[in-house]
Parts: structure tokens; C-alpha cells; sequence
């Protein structure tokens, strides 16, 4: 045993990468359904293993939290600056109420507990759930003019309160979801069929709207005009004519192919090919002649393709009014998602800013749309890593900047300031499509990795004073935390059912933006058979993220 304390003192790294390791595996063993998560479970794991008295290098740490921070900021800035205007105002207030209330809540409790500042910090960003808190609290109590046994206790005190907390600030508020609805004796799944059927201007949930003729099985097919058959009509009086959606993606006449318009016009013995989904072809033979095969017309090539919405005439309009346009024709629209997370295709769901769009067509077609939409997703493994340097410099210098208003110093620390600078990149990532390119998988490993080896070493540095401060503070904490994991979703609840007047379903989605719960949406969105609560997290989620972060700094300072 003493042989190997001794490797992991001499070694830290077997340590951090181990309690990552044992975090990842519990993080995903599921009780009643709830998993801790892998944050939380690497943090409990290095706390244990840190009771070998590791040391870490802080510089570590610093560089796996502006990592993280980076990559936060960069994937929600297109987002966060996009949602500022008229129609993000309503979930911007949903993200306020409950960032501030949270705040007060939090100040309110540690003074009334006496609870230093690192606790007091430590519990906001577990009850919050919000990890990235730790760093900027961490961040500030560095600045302050303390001695580093002083500092060194703030530190762990916000570690062991956190991980107090998180357990309850996650499942406790997934739980309570779940019961909102029972207590305001609503039917979320009714409700949620209600709102999709209204935004599909009255169609029922289960009949999608044809949109971009929707659909997620496509077959091409080929057939032949006859004499007596429909010629003389036009590209878009023959597709009219279906009932469902398809589309005429290729002309053969004469031994040569011609160019596809909604005004071109069919003539006898043409060949045409089709595309739809193989219900919407059953009326082909009937409508237009007798199938042949696929060959006689030449391969056609498909092409299934992402695409990132850029084009401000896109930006604000429905899906119902983008799939009347010109651009639309022969386009099939399988999945649209915002953040990472599926919303529903319906007429009056609006297009914003960095949605996703899952495209299938034809490929001369898909090319074409694309360009006009925004800037598509190809598949890669390229990181601007000039970008990504340059940008945690410059937060770093941001964050190094201290404002003092009266005795009070006020501070983004090194995590806000590359919080900051990560916006500002996503957001001109998002104008100029063509520099700065992070892919998702590049993004996922930023975030996670950097998370989880930072709050290792949060946890490892404050393993060996974490056993007294369980046993001194730990259940004042532990229900301190339960009435700020609450609070602020009840008064947000309320602030936006009865003064912004918010559909329930909207409204669920954004409060577990505004705690940025994942795990909550999709219990939501479980419950509901639905992916509109998504429709109302996004926003939130980003706005909560930035405020939600810089408040770990705030309470540090205002506790003092």
C-alpha cells in the first residue's frame, strides 16, 4: 500500500485520470432512472482518492477550466447574442429570475448560516448545478488579501459544499419537474400534443406537416409519361397532384436530360423520377403511368447533409413559411435540432439562428439549398487551434482586469474572461462560417474533458480537509441547498405562467434551461412523448450559462 501511495504522490496523473475514469463509469448507473452524472461522481472519486495527500499543479487545473470555459462560451455564443432581440426576451426573464434569485438566495442563506465564502459559493454552484462556478469562485478567492492556509480552506470548503449539494440540486430538481405538472393538475403529454397541433396549424401530432416533405424513409423512383397522360402540365401542377408531398427530381426527354423548375413543362414520353416516401408513391402509377426501372434514367445521386442556418432572410421565419419557398423544392427536412437537441418539425416552429438542419435530397438540389441557408456541417477532424489559442489569451487578459467600485473589486477571473472571449469567437464563427471551425466531437472532448479533469483536481486539492468539513457543515449545507435548488424554479415557474403568460410546455423547457439541466429536459421530454419542451431550453440554457458562471466570482466578493 505505501509503494503505491508513493507512485500516485510522485505520479498525479494516475490519480486525476483514475478518478475521471471511476466518475465516467457511476456517472452512468442509473437509480430510479436518475444518474449522478459524470461531474459529480469524479469529484466524489477524487476526494477519495485525494486522502493520499496528492499534490496537483494549479497550473493544471488553470488550463483545464479556460478549456472548458473556451469551449462553453463558443458553443452557445451564436445563441447567446442571437437571442437578444424581441423574441428571446421572454426566455432572457425566465434566465434572469431564476440566475438572481439564485444569487440572493445564496447570499441570504450564508449569512444567515455563517457560512464563509467559499461555502457559500460552493453551495450556489452545486444547488444551481452549475460546475463552472467552482472556477470562477476559485478565481476570486485568489485575488483576495488573505494568507494561502486561508485561501487553501476557501477552496476546499467550496469543493465539499458543491459536492453536498449537486445530488440534490440534479435529481431533486428532475424530481420536482416531474411533479409540476401533477400539482398544477396538467396533462403534460395532452398539453404538449396541444402545442405541436397548433403549431402544425391544426393538424394532429402524429400527421406531420408536409413542410420540406417530410420524412425519414425516401425512395426514388422512375416512370414514363404516356401519350394519353398527363402532359401539358407543369413540374408543380403533376407534384399538386399527390396526396402527400413528392417531388420530380429529374427529366429525361429525348435522350437528354433537362433542367427541373416548378414551371417546367412535362411532355409525352418523358421519363421522370420521383422522390418520396414510398405512401406518398403508391398514387404514382395511377396518376401518371407505369413504373420502369431506375436505370433508364440515369443514376441520380443523394446526399444527406447538416447544415448550420446563417442567412438572416431564414432567421425569424417558420418552417411552414421557408418550405413554400423556391429554395425548398425537391428538399426533404429529416431532423432540425438547436443546441444539440431535437426540436419538433411543425409550420409555426421558427428557424433561429445556428439551428441544425438535417437535409436529404437529390444532390445538385441539396447543394443548392445549402448555399442559401447557411454554411454546411461536413464531416471533420480539423480544430483552428490558432483560433482556440488566441482566444483563451485574450480571455485570460480579459479576466486579469480588476474594476473597483468603492472597496468592492469586481473581477471575470481567468474563467469568465475565457468565458467571455469563447462567445465572442462562437459568435463570429457564426457570421464568418469560414475560419475558427471546432467540430462537435472536438467541442464534446473541450468541455467534458476539461470539466471533469478540473474538478479532479478540485477534488484531489481538497481531499484531506474535506473529511471535517463534511462532518462540521454538512447538513446545514445539505438543506440550505435544498431550499436554493428549489426556490429559484418556483418563482421562475410563477414569474412565467401568470406575468409572461408562457405555455406550461415552453415553460418546463425553459426553467431547465435556466438551471442548465440537461437531464431535466429529457425527463421532460420523456414524460411529454414530445421534443417541444426543447423548444423553450435553448435560449436559457445559453443566458444561464454565462450569468450563472460569473455569480461564483460575485458571491466571493459580496460575502467578504
Amino acid at each position: 500500500m505505501e509503494l503505491i501511495v508513493n507512485i500516485c504522490r510522485n505520479n498525479p496523473q494516475i490519480v486525476l485520470f483514475l478518478a475521471m475514469a471511476i466518475g465516467y463509469a457511476l456517472g452512468k448507473i442509473k437509480f430510479f432512472g436518475i444518474s449522478l452524472g459524470a461531474t459529480t461522481c469524479t469529484l466524489l472519486a477524487a476526494l477519495v482518492l485525494g486522502q493520499m495527500n496528492v499534490e496537483v499543479s494549479p497550473l493544471l487545473k488553470t488550463v483545464c477550466f479556460a478549456l472548458f470555459m473556451f469551449a462553453i462560451g463558443y458553443r452557445v455564443g451564436p445563441q447567446f447574442f442571437g437571442a437578444l432581440k424581441k423574441d428571446g426576451l421572454n426566455y432572457l426573464w425566465i434566465s434572469l429570475v431564476v440566475c438572481f434569485v439564485g444569487l440572493a438566495a445564496a447570499i441570504f442563506l450564508g449569512k444567515l448560516l455563517d457560512f464563509d465564502q467559499g461555502t457559500t459559493a460552493g453551495l450556489f454552484a452545486g444547488s444551481m448545478t452549475q460546475s463552472a462556478a467552482i472556477g470562477t469562485a476559485e478565481g476570486a478567492i485568489a485575488q483576495l488579501p488573505i494568507s494561502e492556509a486561508q485561501k487553501t480552506l476557501l477552496d476546499t470548503n467550496v469543493a465539499v459544499a458543491y459536492a453536498i449539494t449537486y445530488v440534490f440540486g440534479t435529481a431533486g430538481t428532475i424530481v420536482f419537474l416531474k411533479m409540476i405538472p401533477r400539482m398544477m393538475r396538467i396533462n403534460l403529454k395532452q398539453e404538449a400534443r396541444k402545442l405541436e397541433e397548433q403549431m402544425n396549424g391544426g393538424a394532429a401530432a402524429a400527421d406531420k406537416p408536409e413542410l420540406f416533405s417530410w420524412s425519414r424513409q425516401l425512395e426514388l423512383r422512375a416512370y414514363q409519361i404516356p401519350a394519353n397522360g398527363i402532359a401539358a402540365k407543369t413540374v408543380s401542377q403533376l407534384e399538386a397532384q399527390f396526396p402527400e408531398k413528392v417531388y420530380v427530381t429529374r427529366i429525361k426527354r429525348n435522350s437528354g436530360a433537362i433542367k427541373v423548375e416548378p414551371d417546367t413543362l412535362i411532355q409525352a414520353n418523358d421519363l421522370i423520377a420521383l422522390s418520396g416516401n414510398a405512401r406518398s408513391l403508391l398514387a404514382a402509377p395511377r396518376l401518371i403511368g407505369p413504373e420502369i426501372d431506375n436505370a433508364d434514367i440515369a443514376e441520380v445521386l443523394g446526399e444527406v447533409l447538416e447544415v448550420c442556418i446563417l442567412n438572416k432572410k431564414v432567421v425569424g421565419q417558420t418552417l411552414g413559411e421557408l418550405s413554400k419557398s423556391k429554395q425548398a423544392h425537391g428538399i426533404f427536412l429529416s431532423r432540425v435540432t438547436r443546441q444539440g437537441h431535437e426540436i419538433p418539425i411543425t409550420r409555426d416552429t421558427e428557424v433561429h439562428k445556428c439551428d441544425v438542419f438535417q437535409l436529404i435530397g437529390v444532390r445538385e438540389d441539396v447543394e443548392r439549398v445549402v448555399n442559401y441557408l447557411g454554411y454546411p456541417e461536413r464531416p471533420t477532424n480539423i480544430t483552428d487551434l490558432v483560433m482556440l489559442g488566441l482566444g483563451i489569451v485574450l480571455g485570460t487578459l480579459l479576466g486579469l482586469i480588476v474594476l473597483h467600485i468603492g472597496d468592492l473589486p469586481i473581477t471575470l477571473g481567468v474563467g469568465g474572461g475565457v468565458l467571455v472571449s469563447g462567445l465572442v469567437f462562437g459568435w463570429l464563427r457564426s457570421i464568418h462560417p469560414t475560419f475558427g471551425q471546432i467540430p462537435g466531437g472536438a467541442q464534446w472532448l473541450l468541455s467534458d474533458l476539461g470539466l471533469n479533469l478540473f474538478i479532479a483536481c478540485v477534488g484531489v486539492s481538497a481531499a484531506v480537509q474535506a473529511v471535517q468539513a463534511f462532518e462540521t457543515t454538512g447538513l446545514s449545507v445539505f438543506l440550505a441547498g435544498v431550499a436554493l435548488s428549489l426556490l429559484p424554479i418556483i418563482l421562475g415557474l410563477l414569474f412565467g405562467r401568470y406575468i409572461l403568460k408562457m405555455n406550461i410546455v415552453l415553460l418546463l423547457g425553459a426553467v431547465s434551461g435556466a438551471r442548465v439541466i440537461t437531464a431535466a429536459l429529457n425527463t421532460l421530454q420523456e414524460d411529454a412523448e414530445s421534443t417541444a419542451p426543447a423548444l423553450g431550453y435553448a435560449v436559457p440554457y445559453a443566458f444561464s450559462n454565462v450569468i450563472l458562471t460569473v455569480f461564483g466570482s460575485v458571491i466571493i466578493n459580496v460575502m467578504t
